[in-house]
């Protein structure tokens, strides 16, 4: 008998404690993985003159741990600290096994922010739908250096850079559901619109290196500042862990 009616109350004590609803000073702690990748390609050219193979690995991390406290029922308030790092690697070579390309560039950004998540009416004891602004500022730095020959051997692009304090700001909108696992904790799956702006000040240097020893080389030196504007639409997965006001 015991044995048929355990499966039974551990699942009303289940549904009970999901449908547990939040009260004014609960915290949510949790974290997200804004992006993390890895990416491997190959170009290959083939012509009358030339056979060559240039391959492509990029890697990138992005992690959003968070800390937030509700305000009341539905609404939630937080901080979100951000690490984020890219590396990519461009090799070329010939068919005869030459390197005429080489290009190692990396970029690192640390920021903190702010976010406020609205849980929406119409809830399901497992799920929890919600809306949620994000607002982040951060600093950070990159760095790149390489050579590539020109097509024909006239010369060879030696350069590397880099900058630092780079400006960046990142806002989003996004909409999610939390689908819970127990009483306190759950995973978020989300889509929404991320809007981001960097700002730079790059140096470094630039040698145009001639084959031809009797022609002169041209050296450069990169001072200049640049900035950009990304759009974009992203998908959020995160682990979110309620906690009482009392701990």
């Amino acid at each position: 008998m015991l044995r048929k009616l355990a499966p039974i109350v551990l699942f009303l004590l289940m549904n009970i404690a999901v449908s547990a609803q939040f009260k004014k000073g609960d915290k949510m702690v949790g974290a997200s993985v804004g992006s993390m990748f890895f990416n491997h390609g190959n170009t290959n050219i083939s012509t009358n003159v030339t056979i060559s193979n240039t391959s492509n690995n990029n890697f990138g991390i992005s992690f959003n741990p968070s800390i937030g406290w509700f305000i009341n029922d539905k609404s939630v308030v937080g901080i979100t600290p951000m690490i984020s790092y890219s590396k990519q690697k461009l090799l070329g070579k010939s068919a005869a096994g030459n390197t005429f390309l080489k290009d190692e560039s990396s970029r690192y950004t640390l920021g903190i922010g702010g976010f406020a998540r609205y849980y929406l009416p119409g809830n399901t004891e497992r799920m929890r739908f919600f809306g949620q602004f994000d607002l982040l500022a951060g600093i950070g730095g990159s760095s790149a250096d390489g050579f590539q020959y020109e097509t024909t051997g006239v010369y060879v692009d030696r350069y590397d850079q880099k900058s630092s304090g780079d400006l960046t700001v990142n806002t989003g909108l996004s909409l999610g559901v939390s689908k819970f696992l127990s009483a306190r904790t759950a995973l978020d799956f989300s889509i929404g619109y991320k809007l981001s702006y960097t700002k730079s000040h790059v140096t470094g240097n630039f040698l145009r290196d001639y084959i031809d020893p009797n022609a002169g080389d041209e050296t450069k030196k990169p001072d200049y500042d640049q900035s950009f504007t990304n759009h974009g639409f992203i998908l959020g997965i995160g682990f979110q862990i309620f906690l009482d006001r009392k701990k």
